[in-house]
């Protein structure tokens, strides 16, 4: 049984359409990620499902049962919120058993429950402090600890970690996903961060104005991208783009003729390429070096290549220096053409023919 569903989900407030005709689904034990840009509508889509935010239309359901109608209190589900929202007067005990409390379950239950969820999170410790005797990532701790131990079957997450710095980011990342996988709950998990989407999420919602613009999983959306959109969201850094002028010989790039790949119908395109698939050659499609960024494991290259640029990711330092000129090469497996108009992926990538 499917842990949630979403069908023609729609949400306007007046002219303005926040959500648009949005359906998906999860799996009863499904970690899935509402990815997308301030603004594309996935935190509406998040408060749609837990029932803060009334659909204009379309419905939902959790665990085969129709909860569109239901106020939030009866769709059995917990959300974490980006803000962590915990009583200030109260500690960190009285904060994560406050849903039960309230609810009327027997203290005795109440008790069981916490030592679960405190052992979970690492938070046996601070039970008797307050929110302000805290630091951030502690502060999360029992903001997650608080959701779970309702024991839900689906837990919504908004940006639970947009507040904290990188380090504690990358700790909470692993730590939900363990979580999550211990308990075997499905979690719908909202952000903008792409890093987190793909490392944590078994499947991804990519979101764009509204709509579903893309859903798979991590591999497909970075593998197969279906539009421009897509392929520039994902990967860091995001997939260069590059305008093929046509000539006789199919289309051109960097002032290098290129034979069309198979199957594909005359037209405008443009072509994709990763920026860790483009290696430095003897020969291939020249470009002069702008700038080079060195992070230690790898190296950012900016490249110009005609008019347009490029990026080029290489494991340790590049070979190369700023203003150099080089010429750069590509896999033909790497390539991923899109419609210019549309920006929609084209087939016919088989047997491109990549700069060599």
């Amino acid at each position: 049984m499917s842990g949630i569903s979403v069908r023609n989900l729609v949400k306007r407030w007046g002219s303005v359409c926040a959500v648009d005709d949005v359906s998906f689904e999860t799996g009863s034990c499904e970690f899935v990620a509402l990815l997308g840009p301030s603004g594309c509508g996935k935190s509406t889509t998040l408060r749609l499902i837990a029932g803060l935010e009334q659909a204009t239309s379309g419905t939902v359901s959790i665990a085969g049962r129709d909860v569109t109608s239901l106020p939030s209190s009866q769709r059995n589900l917990s959300m974490v919120f980006q803000s962590y929202a915990l009583f200030p007067h109260m500690t960190v005990a009285e904060n994560i058993v406050f849903g039960l409390s309230v609810r009327g379950t027997p203290k005795a239950e109440r008790q069981q429950r916490l030592r679960k969820i405190v052992d979970l999170l690492g938070l046996s410790a601070l039970l008797d402090r307050r929110p302000s005797q805290l630091s951030g990532g502690q502060q999360q701790r029992v903001a997650l600890g608080r959701a779970l131990i309702a024991e839900t079957p689906v837990c919504l997450l908004d940006e639970p970690l947009s507040n904290l710095d990188a380090k504690l980011r990358a700790e909470m990342r692993n730590e939900i996903r363990t979580l999550q996988r211990r308990l075997r709950i499905a979690m719908v998990f909202v952000t903008h961060d792409q890093t987190e989407a793909m490392s944590m999420a078994d499947r991804i919602i990519l979101m764009r104005e509204g709509r579903v613009e893309q859903s798979g999983t991590p591999t497909e959306l970075y593998e197969e991208p279906v539009s421009t959109f897509a392929a520039r969201f994902i990967g860091t850094p995001p997939m260069n783009i590059l305008d093929l002028s046509p000539s006789d010989a199919g289309f051109v790039v960097g002032g290098i003729a290129q034979a069309p790949p198979d199957g594909l119908p005359p037209g405008r395109y443009q072509l994709g390429v990763r920026p860790e698939h483009i290696r430095f050659s003897d020969r291939g499609v020249p470009a002069r070096v702008e700038s080079i960024e060195y992070f230690g494991a790898d190296t950012i290259t900016a490249c110009q290549v005609g008019n347009q640029r490029l990026l080029v990711r290489t494991p340790g330092r590049a070979p190369c220096a700023a203003d150099d000129t080089v010429f750069l090469s590509w896999p033909e497996s790497a390539q991923h053409f899109f419609d210019e108009g549309s920006g929609l992926r084209c087939t016919g990538r088989e047997g491109a023919k990549a700069p060599s």
